[in-house]
């Protein structure tokens, strides 16, 4: 086993034996249950191979194990790991995830849903527009659109900006939208709509501005309702087919 290779791979590929083999499982019977080749499980129990955590969830799932458990030094003692601990753990990937989001202008993928926005992105094929206001995207045709995203498990609508004013309305009505829509977080679809979609919303705010005397608009809402009804899908979760 390689003496260069990470404390956290090295925890892993112990434990995933371990677990293999307390489970009387050949390299190949866990290739099988989890869905991935052979000498790929070899790799990773030689802490050959970095893991990425998809193919960590199957392994656990195909040895009815956790995550965590694959990741502690000491699976027997788990109970008595600290949640601390199973983030410092967890954190390697996490930085990993980061280290993706830098590449294509995301820089903190804690704030603003950023790391939501980087799934967007590498699904549409977009490109984050630097140093503007919200989060704008352009295609490789040099199209710009504005990219919402909401948690359907804590709210029905999407936000839109907290000082809604003609400046912005204009603004929005120049690009076309991306909304995605999310259980938690896993993505579930995707939808494309045109400014004209989104019309009936831009003359509403447009008219209460005026009619406030002036006065911006806090942050107001578009329902995922209008979003299903009037957008094009152009991603769906399998899952949720």
């Amino acid at each position: 086993m390689p003496e260069n290779n990470p404390k956290s791979k090295i925890i892993f590929a112990k434990n995933l034996r371990k677990f293999r083999l307390k489970r009387k499982l050949s390299q190949e019977d866990l290739a099988d249950l989890a869905g991935i080749h052979r000498t790929y499980v070899g790799s990773v129990e030689r802490a050959e191979r970095n893991i990425s955590i998809d193919n960590m969830e199957r392994l656990a799932n195909a040895l009815e194990c956790s995550i965590a458990e694959l990741l502690v030094e000491d699976p027997e003692e788990l109970e008595e790991i600290t949640d601390r601990k199973i983030l410092e753990n967890l954190f390697l990937y996490v930085r990993q995830y980061q280290q993706l989001a830098n590449k294509h202008g995301i820089g903190d993928i804690f704030q603003d849903n950023g790391g939501k926005l980087l799934q967007v992105l590498l699904i549409s094929g977009l490109k984050i527009l630097p140093g503007r206001e919200g989060n704008d995207a352009v295609d490789e045709n040099g199209r710009e659109y504005e990219l919402k995203s909401v948690n359907i498990n804590l709210t029905k609508s999407f936000s839109t900006h907290h000082h809604m004013n003609p400046t912005i309305i204009k603004k929005y009505r120049n690009v076309d939208w991306l909304f995605a829509i999310y259980e938690g977080i896993e993505l579930i679809s995707i939808y494309l709509l045109t400014s004209q979609d989104l019309e009936i919303f831009f003359s509403r705010w447009e008219e209460k501005w005026h009619t406030s005397g002036g006065k911006d608009i806090n942050n107001p809402k578009i329902p995922v309702r209008h979003i299903m009804e009037k957008g094009k899908v152009i991603y769906q979760s399998v899952t949720d087919v």
